[in-house]
């Protein structure tokens, strides 16, 4: 039995009354997110003064100071990790942490720098040119994919952040894979233990730089990490993806590279 015009028309009104209110007034997954009142994800990244490696250890320690703590979790800042890794011929770090999804999504970095402005970064950091336009030490990546994956509560097994760069000519391929997640990419990370991915990109001089975060919340890295290979979906995926990217200058041996995580500190592995 077809509707009648009336009910047509009724469901559509509603649905232009809907589209007024809430993530359906957004345009993008990206704007429907920030409208969830969810937590967002964030991507800092700064280069780091050759003179100041030696006290970054140091400087780390005081991230677990009380009052460091108490005004990050003010700031509505958690699940904070910082790498590090040499880019270019430049040593870079790179802090991610999950935001409260009620504050504005582009105060991430102010709200960063406030909380840990006893670490005086501005002596230590060398800020990105665009950061400088934004009054800021810290750069906010653009952030442009997230997937939550397994919602096994508390701190993760291991976390993991790698970086490529991507091909410019396919830079909006890449983007519209991203905005468009295949189900099965999805449901492999669930299966393989994987929790927030997120992707960042940002550019260094003339390259475009993605960073690659996820969570590992498993038992068994080594078999949950054979069967995401073996996943018949995931190698579609990465056919598509591997196309529109690249190792970063002088890594050899395949397309990602490891940046060394520096906070937290790697607890010791157990014998």
């Amino acid at each position: 039995m077809c509707p009648k015009p009336s009910s047509l028309r009724f469901g559509l009104a509603l649905l232009l009354l809907l589209a007024g209110h809430g993530p359906l007034a957004a345009f993008s997954p990206y704007e429907s997110y920030l409208a969830s009142g969810e937590a967002t994800q964030v991507g800092l990244i700064a280069a780091l003064r050759p003179e100041s490696g030696a006290e970054i250890p140091t400087l780390f320690e005081t991230l677990d100071e009380a009052y460091v703590v108490r005004a990050l979790a003010r700031e509505g800042i958690r699940g904070l990790s910082i790498f590090s890794r040499e880019i270019d011929g430049s040593p870079h770090l790179v802090a991610r942490f999950l935001y409260d999804g009620d504050r504005s999504y582009l105060g991430a970095a102010e709200a960063f720098e406030r909380a840990t402005g006893s670490l005086d970064w501005e002596t230590h950091l060398e800020p990105h040119p665009r950061a400088l336009r934004y009054g800021r030490i810290w750069l906010q990546m653009e952030w442009i994919n997230h997937i939550r994956g397994d919602r096994t509560p508390g701190p993760p097994k291991d976390r993991v952040l790698l970086a490529c760069e991507i091909i410019p000519e396919k830079e909006a391929h890449y983007r519209t894979l991203h905005q468009t997640v295949w189900p099965g990419v999805v449901d492999q990370a669930i299966r393989g233990r994987i929790r927030d991915l997120g992707i960042f990109l940002v550019e260094l001089d003339e390259r475009l730089i993605e960073f690659l975060y996820l969570e590992y919340m498993g038992r068994d890295a080594e078999g949950d990490d054979a069967a995401n290979k073996a996943d018949p979906v995931n190698q579609r995926w990465w056919r598509q993806t591997d196309a529109c990217q690249r190792p970063l200058p002088g890594v050899t041996g395949g397309i990602w590279s490891p940046l060394l995580q520096r906070y937290p500190a790697q607890p010791p592995e157990v014998p």
